[in-house]
């Protein structure tokens, strides 16, 4: 039987050559810097010759910014309920840090580097630009309700203050050596950021 229309029956040799080299990647990047990993090694995990590596990346910038791309969408992932969500949710916001923290224990190594790298780096600055526009967005968005509902006081201009929160967060986690432990410090500050006396979390409804 034929595969749908515009659907292959399954990854095709490239596909998984170029899976391979990102694996790879991940795999390195885990254990040393990406100024420490060559070409030959992301080659040789793939099991191709350096020669062949070239024809799926140009450089191993290539490579890191296919993995940050990839990686977007985990970062997002376990925002939903917080962002969209209304009132002081003390357990929503710490359940979204919680699966932030797990991201950077993972790829922690590869975020430092590409923020790191990001101010000279256009290809890695319009990914991180374009991340922090969406969540800083977001946010704003979720500021400004609470306030309009009554449940946030008035304070800073709404995407200056995501803008504040989400800087925080990502130089918090990028100095990290474990994430998981700094998710009470941050669910306190951000909702005191957001909602001034944290004894609103407590008080009767």
């Amino acid at each position: 039987m034929s595969p749908p229309p515009g659907r292959r029956r399954g990854p095709s040799k490239g596909d998984r050559r170029e899976q391979a080299i990102l694996d790879t990647a991940r795999t390195l990047l885990a254990r040393k810097p990406l100024a420490e990993i060559t070409i030959d090694e992301l080659a040789a995990g793939a099991e191709i010759s350096r020669s062949s590596f070239y024809f799926y990346f140009d450089s191993k910038l290539a490579v890191v910014v296919a993995l940050l791309h990839g990686l977007a969408g985990e970062l997002d992932a376990d925002a939903g309920p917080w962002l969209d969500g209304t009132g002081p949710d003390e357990p929503a916001l710490r359940r979204s840090l919680t699966a932030l923290a797990a991201i950077w224990r993972t790829h922690g190594r590869l975020l430092a580097g590409a923020l790191a790298a990001a101010p000279g780096c256009p290809p890695i600055g319009e990914w991180r630009n374009s991340l922090r526009a969406a969540h800083v967005s977001r946010l704003a968005a979720r500021i400004e309700r609470e306030r309009a509902a009554g449940l946030a006081p008035d304070g800073p201009e709404p995407h200056v203050l995501a803008g504040m929160i989400d800087d925080l967060r990502t130089a918090a986690f990028a100095g990290a050596t474990d994430p998981e432990r700094l998710v009470d410090d941050l669910v306190t500050v951000e909702l005191r950021m957001l909602y001034g006396d944290l004894r609103v979390l407590h008080s009767p409804g």
